[in-house]
C-alpha cells in the first residue's frame, strides 16, 4: 500500500467490515475510487448531507466531480476519467523509471480552480446555514451566486448567506402550498 499511497493522501474507498478492535477493512471495487487529486475535501456535519441512490456526481458543465460522502466528508475535484485497470497496470509498468512527481505536472486551468473554489464556498454556505447538502442545492447555490455576479471569495460573506436563506425559505414555501 505504500508503494500506491502516502500520509496525508485524500482517498475514496466503501467501508468493508468493521473489526473488532475499531479499524477499518476498505475495499475499491471500481475505478471509481482511489486516490483523490486536484480539489478539496470539505468537512460538515453528517446528518447535513442527504441520503440519496447517488453520492457520485459528475457536474459536466463544470467539469467537477462531486462526492457527497454520508460521513460528512465532501470532494469537490477536477473530473477524472475511470481508466481501464489493464491499460493502467501497463502504464505503471513501463514508468516505474520515472519520478511519482513527473505524473502530477499538469497544472489545473485557472477556470477549473474557479469553478472547485466555487462549488466548495456553496458546501460551505449551505452547511453554515444548516441545509440539508445535496448536489441540486449546491448547484441552485452556485447559480445563485453567478448570477447575481457575486465573487467567489464574497460567498462567504453574511450579504450572501441571507440571499441563500431567502431563496430556501422561498422554495419551502412554494412547496407548503402545492401540498395544500
Amino acid at each position: 500500500m505504500r508503494g500506491i499511497f502516502e500520509e496525508n493522501d485524500v482517498v475514496c474507498a466503501e467501508v468493508r467490515n468493521f473489526q473488532h478492535d475499531g479499524s477499518l477493512q476498505l475495499q475499491a471495487r471500481s475505478q471509481k475510487y482511489g486516490k483523490l487529486e486536484k480539489g478539496q475535501l470539505l468537512i460538515v456535519d453528517p446528518y447535513l448531507v442527504k441520503k440519496s441512490k447517488q453520492h457520485f456526481h459528475h457536474l459536466e458543465q463544470f467539469g467537477i466531480d462531486l462526492i457527497l460522502g454520508r460521513n460528512g466528508f465532501i470532494w469537490v475535484g477536477e473530473h477524472v476519467e475511470a481508466r481501464d485497470s489493464m491499460v493502467v497496470d501497463q502504464a505503471n509498468s513501463s514508468d516505474q523509471s520515472r519520478v511519482p512527481e513527473e505524473k502530477n505536472q499538469t497544472h489545473t486551468p485557472l477556470e477549473m480552480r474557479q469553478n472547485i473554489c466555487r462549488i466548495a464556498n456553496a458546501v460551505r454556505v449551505l452547511s453554515t446555514l444548516g441545509f440539508s447538502i445535496d448536489a441540486d442545492l449546491i448547484l441552485e447555490t452556485v447559480e445563485l451566486s453567478s448570477t447575481v455576479k457575486i465573487d467567489i471569495h464574497d460567498m462567504l460573506g453574511s450579504e450572501f448567506h441571507v440571499l441563500v436563506a431567502e431563496r430556501e425559505a422561498e422554495r419551502r414555501s412554494l412547496m407548503g402550498k402545492r401540498k395544500r
